[in-house]
């Protein structure tokens, strides 16, 4: 009205605060519906004292500041784990036989499942912990930090997704965008591990190895059609056949983005209240019906793939908790105490084996609380985004560098940790600078030929 100031937004939370509250001396009094309507504000209000993800973002041009940290330092442990494992063979040295129903897949079993010290699917409540060294102890306590690693990328994955989708809706531009970001980098590592790094390295005549089926078949990865094998490749390796352990996560990526364009195809991802609360209600009731499922087949919906890492689809929920968090982003409140308690809930439900399919909100909050904390000291030192390359060149690298290692020592030399991981790491990085500057950043470039403003 004329003659009225504009009320300042503090102002206007005030004014909320002082109807809204019980016991506020001449408050105006709402409907059932009408306090159902308001309560998003009135949580908003609430949390008016602390940062949440939404005014985080606004200082950082709508960018999470700690997301390189996190993005480089998952990729790092994720590749120390492997070659650890690489060095070390697989099962800890126990007997172990290949599956030969998969073919292409590299994957080995226990010959004998009873060789196991202990069952490592079963959290701390099923070990003996008398039967136990401190070094195996240890390692189940922190074996809830080894199976977030890769469902923390996921969630990251769907945070970061989600916000590029909110500032630009438009299908095509998010379709290209995701194959941009995915395939040349992709196509280049394939392409060098199966024209080069094979044909270097593999136990059969290269005439062999170019006419085996298996290396026609290794270029499916670029399309998601995953194969770890090459014809003759690794074969004598602690870790035998595997040429990228890494890959096994593509195809649940790829679902993670063809739910993601059927939701913007359906104009879902936005930041309007209705539809966040829709996307909210849906991924809560795919929740439900996991946790109803899990209870009655835990056996087939167990959360846990193995007992290293989280089961593909499980991944795919990841992927949406990070949706349904940037979308809420607002009513996220970025706080240590909540951090550390949804650190311990998650690490609880490992390490009792109990509520399994709960375990991913809580690690998603852990993974945005990174995300929005600042490591300027580490920015100053990872300028490039090098996140990808270490994910598609670490394996590789690893166990080429172990080949080499048996062949020039011979194979009875025990390989040591201690030498062979900062070779892969400076290799890996310098793979990573090259494929980040010589392929990644000029195909993201190539936005601007199509790319609208946001």
């Amino acid at each position: 009205m004329k003659g009225r100031t504009k009320m300042s937004q503090t102002d206007r939370d005030a004014e909320f605060a002082a109807v809204a509250l019980p016991g506020a001396v001449g408050r105006e009094r709402h409907s059932a519906p009408s306090r159902f309507r308001q309560l998003p504000d009135a949580i908003q209000s609430g949390l008016a004292r602390y940062d949440t993800a939404e005014t985080i973002l606004a200082k950082n041009n709508g960018l999470g500041p700690g997301f390189n940290m996190m993005r480089h330092l998952l990729s790092l442990v994720i590749l120390s784990h492997h070659c650890r494992v690489a060095v070390a063979g697989l099962f800890a040295g126990a007997a172990f036989v290949k599956k030969l129903d998969e073919p292409g897949m590299a994957v080995f079993v226990l010959k004998d499942p009873a060789a196991a010290a202990f069952d490592k699917m079963g959290g701390l409540t099923a070990l003996s912990f008398s039967h136990l060294q401190a070094t195996e102890i240890i390692q189940e306590l922190l074996r809830p930090g080894l199976i977030a690693l890769v469902g923390m990328f996921f969630a990251l994955s769907g945070f970061l997704v989600t916000g590029s989708a909110i500032k630009n809706p438009d299908l095509k531009t998010f379709f290209i965008n995701r194959v941009l970001r995915i395939v040349p980098a992709l196509s280049v590592e394939v392409t060098l591990c199966a024209l080069l790094v094979g044909p270097l390295l593999t136990r059969l005549p290269l005439s062999q190895y170019l006419s085996e089926y298996q290396f026609y078949r290794y270029f499916g990865n670029i399309v998601g059609h995953v194969t770890f094998e090459l014809p003759g490749l690794f074969l004598h390796n602690p870790w035998p056949e595997m040429v990228n352990a890494n890959l096994w996560t593509l195809p649940w990526e790829l679902w993670c983005y063809v739910f993601a364009f059927a939701l913007l195809f359906a104009h879902m991802i936005s930041s309007e209240t209705r539809k966040v609360r829709w996307i909210t209600l849906l991924v809560g009731a795919a929740l439900v019906a996991e946790l109803l499922a899990y209870f009655i087949d835990p056996a087939t919906f167990n959360v846990r793939s193995d007992s290293t890492r989280l089961a593909g689809w499980y991944l795919v929920f990841m992927f949406f908790f990070g949706m349904v968090f940037r979308l809420n982003a607002r009513y996220v409140p970025i706080h240590w105490a909540i951090f550390a308690i949804s650190a311990v809930c998650y690490a609880g439900i490992m390490w009792l084996n109990v509520l399994l399919p709960l375990a991913g909100i809580f690690l998603t909050y852990c993974t945005v609380y990174i995300g929005m904390q600042s490591f300027k000291a580490f920015d100053r030192l990872f300028r490039q985004d090098l996140s990808y390359g270490i994910y598609l060149y670490g394996f590789p690298i690893t166990q080429a560098t172990i080949d080499i290692s048996q062949r020039v020592l011979g194979p009875d030399h025990r390989l040591s940790l201690a030498v062979i991981l900062p070779i892969v790491v400076v290799l890996t990085l310098g793979f990573a600078s090259f494929s980040w500057n010589v392929i990644e950043k000029p195909a993201l470039r190539l936005r601007r030929f199509y790319q609208r403003p946001a």
